[in-house]
């Protein structure tokens, strides 16, 4: 069942079931209060008896009106959805495709950037004024395999994505969900687990390795596939790699992000903690910042980074951070 399909079956039971439940709890007690009022115990207890009728009345009304709203309305969502996520599955198969894929996929993904910038100014413009309404964000993992076995444990990696989820929580009241992990059974090339965080491995991400990541992204998340299609909520993906250039005699590169280009960003195995909140923070459009104690700083991040509030403002401005 789809996320979107998910959160309409909870609003129904929200904007129907709780308040009918919260009427019916005043009207009883209030009815109650008029039956121990009555002179004569025979009128109590038929004032108490048609107080209980009424209320099992209500509740079997409520219980059917719910059930049934509910279950066409997820029937109905879930086959849009799916249709949905096929078209943009086969889409992805051309996004996949090395060359005229990873262009088309670089065009369409900084369109619907702008887009939903576009859209979410007002949000943007509010942000910066502290108002700040609690959205969500959703991130997935994805673990390639190497002789058929994953190059790392979903366990290892947890403490990145719990860091992230507390640092957008406390300073953005953003809700980071965490979707689980995938760990496909097709093994990448030689070579695409070192990925180069430079200008280079911009366009090499059009040929063979950005073709892979691509591909397992459509693969692993086929369900709501057409958020990242359109960029409505799309979910960011953590790929783990072996290596990512380029390395230093002093510095080290662990995290690799190029922004608003793809809907995927890469860590190492061994990864800094606060390493993939970092590269979330670029995936929505953040720079590197001077300060030591920023989360974009680009050496040796600390354990409880800040944000400022303009960076809060672009974080929940993305086309990644949505209301629904």
């Amino acid at each position: 069942m789809g996320r979107v399909c998910r959160e309409f079956n909870e609003r129904i039971q929200e904007t129907i079931e709780r308040p009918v439940e919260r009427w019916e709890e005043r009207w009883v007690e209030r009815r109650r209060e008029r039956c121990r009022r009555r002179r004569f115990r025979i009128g109590r207890f038929f004032c108490r008896l048609l107080t209980e009728l009424v209320r099992i009345v209500v509740r079997v009304v409520v219980f059917i009106t719910v059930t049934v709203t509910r279950w066409v309305t997820r029937v109905i969502c879930e086959v849009n959805c799916f249709i949905l996520d096929v078209v943009a599955f086969l889409a992805f198969q051309v996004l996949s495709i090395p060359g005229i894929g990873g262009i088309l996929r670089t065009i369409l993904n900084w369109v619907t950037e702008i887009l939903w910038r576009l859209i979410g100014i007002v949000d943007f413009v509010l942000s910066l004024f502290g108002l700040r309404i609690r959205k969500k964000m959703y991130v997935g993992l994805i673990i390639p395999r190497r002789n058929g076995e994953p190059i790392a444990s979903e366990a290892a990696l947890m403490p990145q994505i719990e860091a992230a989820q507390n640092l957008f929580d406390t300073q953005c009241n953003i809700d980071l969900i965490y979707t689980g992990m995938c760990s496909p059974k097709y093994e990448p090339r030689e070579g695409v687990l070192t990925v180069n965080c430079d200008a280079s491995g911009f366009f090499a991400d059009w040929g063979i390795a950005g073709s892979y990541f691509e591909w397992v992204s459509s693969t692993c998340r086929f369900q709501d596939g057409w958020r990242r299609l359109t960029g409505f909520g799309s979910e960011i993906l953590v790929i783990v790699v072996d290596n990512i250039l380029p390395d230093t005699p002093t510095t080290t590169t662990e995290g690799c992000s190029f922004a608003a280009t793809h809907n995927y960003i890469t860590v190492e195995r061994s990864a800094q903690i606060m390493v993939t909140a970092h590269e979330i923070g670029h995936a929505c459009l953040l720079r590197h910042s001077d300060d030591p104690n920023n989360l974009m700083t680009p050496l040796n991040i600390p354990p409880d980074p800040i944000l400022t509030n303009t960076q809060i403002a672009i974080i929940r401005w993305s086309k990644h951070c949505v209301f629904i």
